[in-house]
């Protein structure tokens, strides 16, 4: 059995806490499925993500759920997005991340999630049905995350410190000429976590 398929078997039992969606403004940034606690200042969001939080559909008999926290803002063009995530993970599948959105049945997702004890970096390709890689890493604190479109394409990356850019994942997703980016945080199946997200920066490409 997989560590997905693990994740997604309790994530079955975790789906009823999965509350609906609202946004609020912050200058030209707006939330899905805001947090009850959070702050945002020059670039940074501290977070407390909810339990039940997440979004995944359909894969692994697991269920619909459009329930986590996102803070976005509609991008056109090709970007590249980046961002440090850091948090107090402690239970399977708490996440923070990078998301880009065109609906709630296609997006995608890159950051750290932890998944039995250990700090790995995963990233979901949803279209319909949502897809999943994860690998571990060394350290969850302080990891450098990007995301960049090109055309139809995503490129996911992860760096630690002021170290080199790996590149872990190239995807597809269906997009128009512009989108909805941003981060994220998610807590699916614990009681919460306490997430950081800095030096967020969207450039043109």
């Amino acid at each position: 059995m997989t560590l997905a398929t693990d994740r997604r078997s309790l994530l079955l039992a975790a789906a009823a806490l999965a509350v609906p969606g609202a946004a609020f403004a912050a200058d030209d940034w707006r939330w899905l499925n805001a947090p009850k606690s959070w702050t945002w200042r020059d670039g940074t969001l501290a977070c407390a993500a909810e339990p039940g939080s997440d979004f995944w559909r359909k894969t692994v008999g697991g269920p619909v759920v459009d329930s986590g926290h996102f803070f976005f803002r509609r991008q056109a063009g090709d970007f590249v997005l980046t961002a440090v995530l850091d948090g107090d993970y402690a239970a399977d599948a708490d996440q923070t991340g990078l998301m880009l959105r065109v609906d709630a049945a296609t997006w995608m997702k890159h950051g750290v999630e932890w998944l039995k004890g250990k700090p790995h970096v995963a990233s979901v390709f949803t279209r319909d049905w949502s897809d999943g890689t994860a690998f571990e890493v060394a350290t969850g604190k302080a990891v450098r995350v990007r995301v960049a479109r090109q055309g139809q394409t995503v490129i996911c990356s992860h760096a630690f410190g002021d170290g080199e850019w790996v590149v872990d994942r190239y995807g597809y997703l269906p997009m128009g000429e512009s989108v909805e980016v941003g981060v994220v945080a998610a807590a699916p199946l614990g009681k919460g976590f306490s997430a950081r997200i800095s030096k967020v920066e969207i450039k043109g490409a």
